[in-house]
């Protein structure tokens, strides 16, 4: 079989299950990117930042970065995920930026949970993501 065989097979299999191909999106300057949403996945964070071995401070982690064709709330949308776990959203403005970039795509890139700590209060402050990309957004 030769590569271009090879790369059939991959495109059929990937897009018969539903799988992208996913490249490596630049890194900026620290994890400074926001992602929206988190308060509807604070379940999975939990779990994730658990199961990682938090203890209290930011998690290092790679998160997958996927155009989510078919969105509902938003045409352009871009969703994050964490072990294919999703735990949030690009802002709609970012969105429409990573998305020219990725294509049909998907990207990883370096990210960090945040939060999950107490609380002046004694309550816990809910849990977040930040990621390390690049402005504007590119391949590395």
């Amino acid at each position: 079989m030769d590569a271009d065989d090879m790369n059939f097979v991959t495109d059929f299999f990937s897009a018969l299950f539903g799988f992208r191909k996913s490249s490596i999106l630049a890194p900026g300057r620290g994890w400074i990117v926001p992602v929206v949403g988190e308060v509807a996945y604070q379940e999975v964070l939990r779990y994730l930042y658990r199961e990682k071995g938090g203890n209290g401070h930011d998690l290092k982690v790679v998160a997958v970065v996927t155009p989510e064709d078919g969105n509902e709330f938003d045409v352009n949308a871009v969703r994050i995920d964490i072990d294919g776990r999703t735990v949030g959203y690009f802002s709609r403005e970012m969105a429409v930026e990573y998305r020219a970039v990725l294509g049909a795509d998907a990207g990883q890139c370096s990210a960090k949970i945040v939060g999950g700590f107490e609380l002046e209060d004694g309550n816990i402050a809910n849990f977040g993501v930040k990621l390390n990309l690049a402005w504007p957004p590119r391949m590395k």
